[in-house]
Parts: C-alpha cells; sequence; structure tokens
C-alpha cells in the first residue's frame, strides 16, 4: 500500500493542559498560539462513537455542527508540528481517560490526512487493528482513530484532506513570530522487544529506511521506519539511558518528538537562555536531545542535516 498521507497533528493526553502549555512555552519549545477547534467547520447533523471500555460496546452521541465553536483544546505549536494537548480525568469515561489512568501523560496519537480514509481504515482493520473512534458530520467520516498500539503503544488517527478552514487555520499558527523555526521529523518510540515491534510494522505496511543500529550516546538500538513522510525510530535504550524515566511511568510508548532544524548551535544557544537543559549532544555535533519531560513526559531531539 502507498501512504500518500500529509501529517495532520501529534495528539497528547494529560491530566492538567495549561500547566503543560506553559511548561512548553516557558523552555522555547512550543508556542501557546491559541485553542484548537475541535473539528472542520462544517454545517449539519455529527455523531461521535467511542468506546467506554476497550473491551466493551461503542458509545453514540449525535450533537448539531456548525454556528460557534467551542474550543475545548489546547494546543503548543512547535514549528510546523501541532501539539494537541488534551485534558481528560483519569478512570472511567471513554478508553482514552483509562490510557491516562494507566500511563500517565503523553503522547499517545499521531494523525494523518489521507485521500481516502474509508479505505485505509479498512486496511488495517484487515490487518487485525480495531477501529476505537469514529466521528462524522452529515453521516461522512471525519475522524477515525485506529489501534495500533501492539508495539510502541502509539494510536493512528485519519481524517479527510484539509479543507481551506483548516489551512487557514493552520498558517496563522505557524506564522506566530515566535514560532520556532524547526520542521517535525518524527517520534521515537522506546519497546520492549526490538525485532518484535519491527516484524509488527512491517507487518502494518511502514517502510523500513533504516536496518538496526546502535546510537552510542542515546545508549540505544534503534530501527528506523517512515510512514507518510514521518520517522518512526524505534528504541530499545539500556537499563540506564536517558529514557528510563519516560520507561518507568510509562512503559512502551513515545518518549521524544524529533525536529530537523538549520543550525543546531544557535537553538542550544537560545534553549540555554532559556534555562533549558540540554541531556545530550551527538559527538558530531549535529544532533542533541533537550529536557522537555519534565511535564508531559516528552523528550525532543534536534537534528541537524
Amino acid at each position: 500500500m502507498k501512504f500518500n498521507w500529509s501529517f495532520n497533528h501529534l495528539g497528547m493526553m494529560v491530566t492538567d493542559r495549561d500547566e503543560v502549555l506553559e511548561y512548553y512555552q516557558s523552555i522555547g519549545l512550543g508556542v501557546s498560539v491559541g485553542p484548537q477547534p475541535l473539528q472542520p467547520f462544517i454545517a449539519g447533523e455529527g455523531e461521535i462513537t467511542f468506546f467506554r471500555e476497550l473491551d466493551g460496546d461503542p458509545v453514540s452521541h449525535k450533537y448539531q455542527t456548525g454556528g460557534a465553536h467551542h474550543f475545548r483544546d489546547g494546543q503548543s505549536q512547535i514549528g510546523n508540528c501541532q501539539l494537541e494537548i488534551y485534558p481528560m480525568k483519569p478512570g472511567p469515561g471513554m478508553f482514552i481517560s483509562r490510557y491516562l489512568e494507566k500511563k500517565g501523560n503523553g503522547i499517545n496519537h499521531i494523525a494523518f490526512n489521507t485521500n481516502d480514509i474509508e479505505n485505509d481504515t479498512q486496511y488495517f482493520l484487515d490487518r487485525g487493528c480495531d477501529l476505537v473512534f469514529n466521528v462524522t458530520t452529515n453521516g461522512k467520516t471525519i475522524e477515525n482513530y485506529i489501534d495500533t498500539r501492539r508495539h510502541g503503544d502509539l494510536m493512528i488517527s485519519l481524517r479527510p484532506p484539509a479543507d481551506d478552514w483548516e489551512k487557514s487555520w493552520r498558517n496563522n499558527n505557524e506564522s506566530h513570530p515566535l514560532v520556532n523555526q524547526w520542521r517535525f521529523m518524527g517520534l521515537g518510540l522506546c519497546v520492549d522487544d526490538l525485532e518484535s515491534a519491527s516484524g509488527y510494522y512491517s507487518s502494518m505496511g511502514f517502510t523500513k529506511s533504516k536496518d538496526r543500529f546502535y546510537r552510542k550516546e542515546w545508549k540505544t538500538d534503534s530501527i528506523e521506519y517512515s510512514l507518510g513522510g514521518i520517522l518512526f525510530e524505534l528504541m530499545k535504550p539500556e537499563e540506564v539511558s536517558i529514557y528510563s524515566d519516560s520507561i518507568k511511568q510509562r512503559g512502551e510508548g513515545v518518549a521524544e518528538i524529533i525536529f530537523e532544524v538549520s543550525d543546531i548551535q544557535n537553538e542550544i544557544d537560545m534553549l540555554n537562555a532559556k534555562g533549558t537543559q540540554i541531556l545530550i549532544v551527538s559527538d558530531t555535533d549535529k544532533m542533541a536531545t533537550i529536557q522537555s519531560g519534565l511535564k508531559g513526559n516528552i523528550l525532543t531531539r534536534l537534528i541537524q542535516k
């Protein structure tokens, strides 16, 4: 299958949205450019179907769309990456709340735009994945969550192509003068079994872009995959590494977001001026990881190519 997708956003579930938004801005990572609309601006009848528990029956809720928006999401704009930071109450109510109860704060899904959401969703269902969240407007699907968490603990969200309304919103966010000129590359995912995880991602149709290798400064064995132009670095860290805290709290899952920068030393100087801790710099001085995990449990890696 050819995944002619475009990256939409990363989704993070937290218990205190404002705390995380403020923290990211204070360390020079992401700018809180304003709330994010939940769905495209389409008038009509909407319906959300989701699971309260992953092993139960789905629940559906119908509502009217259009009119005044109720902005419930917060977002941190990190370069060209929209990080959706969604507050949830841990515990019963929705499957994602159970996820937060078990795992704590962190990124749990990545969203893409696709030209054929129905066929692409079916592709994953045919490979044993579950559809755990569906949103429609006027009978047309505008978002699906697919449970692809077996290795790496990350779900995929699919949306139709962005319309002019959504594109204008993105352009507005990225044009903010305080937003970093960083380009989102992908994710670093900690896994328990690198070979099993690699087999799973291959079976899902991800493209292997780099065979197993060792990052000595980061103390990880890694295999790289790509999907929709986004890097998925599967990592098996040593027992003591910069990822130890993330693994201890969350186990498998996204531990790092990765960006390309034009001048890494300039970025390090900027971050140092903010008091942000630089955890590791590579021997080549072309890659560095910064401490952005004190709230939200996600580190940030910068790469100069």
